[in-house]
């Protein structure tokens, strides 16, 4: 009896050992990745047709800005610790792979970044991606960022531009090229600190536009066909900005200017394109028909957000039109004639994430215009001339 109890002991003081000998598995952080964004990236304004700027994998692709901050006696301690991280499509929008870094420049390294346990956490994206050290594949879209806490906002600003003075601008046309480059952007933020084993899964964005869209249609409502259209140049807006915004309550653009050259000449002058059928009588505009069609724009402009009702003198667009009897009439558009003033909100305003169509009617005695307000529909793709 005795040697049974003995053994039954042993057994119970063994198994304990073993216990305490086996070694406790943690669950380990999860890695953070990114997913989709909500909205495609291919859909909005390409940036193929600005002079300098690549084609390829960086159209796909959008930058990513983080920090990361743990409370310690009512008190948070903050860490920038993404910057300008490289999120890509690898098969034209339809998929997106985990995010990219390059720790240095002079690799192509691929750098993994855990969830911090306790630790809460915001995320920034701006679109098109922007390289601080470009090179043969990507570019500088001469703006810089920087996370403000307080404000809990990504600050966008602008570098030094020949011709400005020492003054830092965004968004003149990309550095004063023909077109100024779509801005898309989405903030995530998680404030429940990430606790080891939580499956978190993929960061994902819902991107918005911080600039406002501009887009022109004619209507040939004449007797004659129009055969021939000359455009001057549109000036007049405020096309430059020091900084803006982007946080989770809207882009917010710091006071807009106009930019000019030494010469006094503006800095950016928007272009509209000219038409002329030339020898093919096929092209000319027919009488009642929609130029370039009822379903696309003639022009599409990206504009600073502004009021332009507090304008000294309001811009406008002046074109000359020839008909097929060769005869020629000069129309002008005057802006502030044709506000957006009838919705209250936009009350001779272009506003962050709202597109502006105007339809001109073309008449033998003079233009008239119609201005429709709808939001920048984020799937809609949008082709700069």
């Amino acid at each position: 009896m005795k040697t049974r109890q003995f053994i039954y002991i042993f057994l119970i003081v063994f198994s304990a050992v073993s216990c305490r000998k086996e070694p406790v598995v943690q669950p380990a952080p999860e890695e953070i990745s990114f997913a989709s964004p909500e909205v495609a990236q291919t859909k909005s304004v390409l940036i193929t047709d600005v002079t300098g700027m690549v084609s390829g994998e960086n159209e796909r692709a959008y930058s990513v800005f983080a920090s990361r901050y743990i409370s310690d006696n009512m008190e948070d301690t903050h860490e920038q610790f993404m910057n300008d991280v490289k999120v890509y499509s690898t098969k034209t929008g339809e998929t997106w792979s985990s995010w990219q870094y390059d720790s240095d420049p002079q690799t192509d390294g691929v750098q993994h970044v855990f969830w911090s346990p306790g630790a809460a956490y915001k995320f920034f994206a701006v679109y098109p991606y922007h390289n601080p050290n470009p090179n043969d594949d990507t570019y500088d879209l001469g703006i810089s960022y920087s996370i403000d806490e307080a404000k809990h906002a990504l600050k966008v600003t602008g570098k030094h531009v020949s011709g400005t003075g020492e003054e830092p601008i965004i968004c003149t046309g990309n550095n004063g090229k023909e077109l100024c480059p779509d801005i898309l952007y989405g903030v995530r933020a998680f404030t429940e600190p990430y606790q080891v084993g939580e499956d978190r899964g993929a960061v994902n964005f819902t991107m918005h536009h911080a600039l406002s869209a501009v887009s022109f249609r004619l209507r040939n409502a004449t007797d004659n066909y129009i055969t021939k259209i000359t455009t001057d140049y549109i000036s007049g807006f405020m096309n430059a900005s020091d900084h803006v915004w982007l946080s989770e309550n809207g882009a917010e653009w710091a006071t807009p200017k106009t930019v000019t050259d030494k010469a006094g000449e503006y800095f950016h002058k928007f272009k509209v394109p000219d038409f002329n059928t030339g020898n093919d009588a096929e092209k000319k505009i027919s009488q009642g028909a929609y130029y370039p069609d009822e379903n696309s724009y003639w022009c599409t402009m990206l504009m600073i957000p502004q009021n332009f009702g507090t304008y000294q003198t309001s811009p406008s667009f002046r074109f000359t039109v020839t008909m097929s009897d060769s005869s020629t009439k000069t129309y002008t558009i005057d802006f502030k004639d044709y506000a957006v003033n009838n919705v209250a909100e936009h009350a001779y305003a272009y506003l962050s994430g709202y597109h502006y169509i105007y339809s001109f009617n073309v008449t033998a005695a003079k233009i008239t215009c119609d201005v429709e307000i709808v939001p920048w529909i984020e799937d809609e793709f949008i082709e700069l001339n």
